[in-house]
């Protein structure tokens, strides 16, 4: 359902207004509905939020006409002072929050940018982590370490560890991740695969069952593969939102450990 977006307006700048002073800067004034002005401004952020992009000149007139008689509607409502819902109300706090916390992340992106000689260094630590090499990675997953070791224990030949696979995935058919994982590099996995993969030989099963923080596996290394190390310029955007990812989540622990959190509890 869409929300109307003169109250979103009215709401977030009213709710605005009790935090900080702030007007919408200026804009060319295009129609008038009553004593409401619709700016350029305004029906420039009603095509956004409805999805329209690159608009020809009937598409502006109709979603002109269509924020026209919203403006008109809206009006109607103040007049008659309509209230607005509970979750309307909440709606409308939280685009506030969203929106101010999306500033903060530009601000904060802005004061930490990412430079050349950060996207280097980055590129230069995922080729030497990656190995130039790929595997291709079978597991079985369990819970127990305990039934890990005897289920390994079954296990004498590649041939029985895909018979197990088979009926693992079978009694697991909720489970993910496990299983045939495919192609994967170092970086995708877990720090007891990352320390055990480069030992083994393909088309081998390890003798040991290993822990990581997801549980006990069983593990079935099909195949090697080395790869190309891509070009720097092939792969910087690629590394430079990576590290933008990590900015982020570093800003979100810093902003959670600088807050004044109280999870009530009913």
């Amino acid at each position: 359902m869409k929300i109307n977006l003169v109250f979103i307006l009215s709401v977030f700048l009213f709710s605005c207004s009790q935090q900080q002073s702030q007007e919408l800067p200026e804009s060319k004034v295009i129609a008038k509905v009553g004593d409401e002005a619709i700016t350029s401004d305004l029906l420039n952020a009603y095509m956004h939020v409805n999805g329209i992009s690159n608009p020809n000149e009937d598409v502006v007139n109709s979603s002109l006409n269509r924020l026209i008689e919203e403006v008109a509607m809206a009006n109607i409502a103040t007049k008659k002072q309509l209230p607005m819902t509970r979750e309307q109300l909440n709606n409308f706090k939280y685009l506030q929050l969203r929106a101010l916390a999306s500033n903060a992340k530009v601000n904060y992106l802005s004061e930490n940018q990412i430079s050349l000689e950060d996207l280097e260094d980055e590129y230069n630590k995922v080729n030497e982590e990656t190995k130039g090499q790929q595997y291709h990675v079978h597991h079985l997953l369990y819970d127990d370490e305990i039934e890990a070791i005897s289920i390994l224990d079954e296990i004498k030949t590649v041939e029985d560890f895909k018979n197990m696979e088979t009926i693992y995935i079978e009694m697991n058919p909720n489970k993910t991740n496990v299983g045939d994982l495919g192609w994967v590099n170092l970086l995708q996995l877990p720090k007891s695969f990352k320390e055990l993969l480069p030992t083994m030989q393909a088309n081998t099963i390890n003798q040991q069952v290993i822990v990581s923080q997801f549980g006990a596996h069983i593990v079935y290394l099909e195949a090697i593969r080395d790869i190309p190390v891509p070009a720097f310029e092939d792969v910087k955007d690629g590394i430079e939102t990576s590290l933008q990812s990590k900015i982020m989540s570093k800003f979100a622990q810093l902003a959670k450990a600088k807050a004044r959190i109280l999870v009530v509890e009913e």
